[in-house]
């Protein structure tokens, strides 16, 4: 289970500790950070719980705690990267000497972004979109896989539909202000 209540307490510009109460003394913890992870497993006998972790005064982090029972297996972060460059899966076809992947946007004219011999055509065509899917608030990118043939003819499929959208950029800065109840910070993010 995902612990989304404890506390933070400064030691210096490069440390702090992280305090939490687990479900159950028993339960086995893990810590991860932008989507690593840094603590784990933890097992302690108290639900009690706290550890020192390092980071820079710059860092921004997102900090996830997972307390599980003792007998489930491994967790695993909860933080999802952003799928900006997806599988691309196609029957082949017996004709095709090429295979050809053009990519467009809303309002921008579609262009080439792979043009490769066709391989042993038995089995199904995977490729990774060779270009980085740009995703700033969300964009949707049409794609279009084309099989061509020895006289140089493509074929006609309509294209596919892909939403991207991007982790937002990390902040360009983040102050902390002690609060003015005693263990308690004034966090402030920038801009990017």
């Amino acid at each position: 289970m995902q612990n989304e209540n404890y506390r933070i307490t400064l030691l210096d510009s490069r440390r702090c500790r992280v305090h939490w109460t687990s479900g159950d003394a028993s339960d086995i913890s893990w810590i991860f950070a932008n989507g690593r992870k840094i603590v784990g497993p933890l097992i302690v006998d108290t639900a009690e719980r706290n550890v020192r972790i390092s980071f820079s005064a710059s860092d921004v982090l997102c900090l996830e705690i997972h307390d599980i029972p003792q007998d489930q297996p491994v967790v695993v972060t909860t933080q999802i990267k952003p799928n900006t460059q997806p599988l691309l899966v196609w029957a082949p076809l017996l004709e095709a000497i090429r295979y050809r992947i053009y990519h467009r946007t809303a309002g921008i004219a579609e262009h080439r972004i792979y043009n490769r011999p066709a391989r042993d055509n038995s089995e199904l065509c995977r490729v990774h979109c060779p270009i980085r899917l740009t995703g700033t608030g969300g964009v949707w990118h049409f794609l279009r896989v084309e099989a061509v043939d020895q006289y140089g003819n493509e074929s006609t499929r309509q294209s596919w539909r892909f939403y991207a959208t991007d982790v937002p950029e990390a902040p360009s800065s983040l102050s902390v202000i002690e609060g003015a109840i005693p263990d308690t910070f004034t966090f402030t993010i920038g801009g990017s």
